[in-house]
């Protein structure tokens, strides 16, 4: 079953309405030890690990 164009639209509508896009760079190879690191903790991703990780220091901090 594909996406169709109406699915892609809700999605890239949702994305832009309530999310905020950051990008950043790594040295070469880390990326890989990241996701590693990432599957390892039982993340489902390496986005939802570098968030989880943030959240937690955000708590910290308060």
């Amino acid at each position: 079953m594909s996406t169709t164009d109406a699915q892609k639209r809700a999605v890239a509508k949702y994305q832009e309405e309530k999310t905020d896009l950051i990008k950043f760079r790594v040295p070469k190879g880390k990326k890989e030890e990241y996701q590693a690191l990432a599957e390892r903790s039982g993340a489902k991703s390496l986005t939802a690990y570098i968030t989880s990780v943030l959240e937690e220091k955000l708590k910290e901090e308060q």
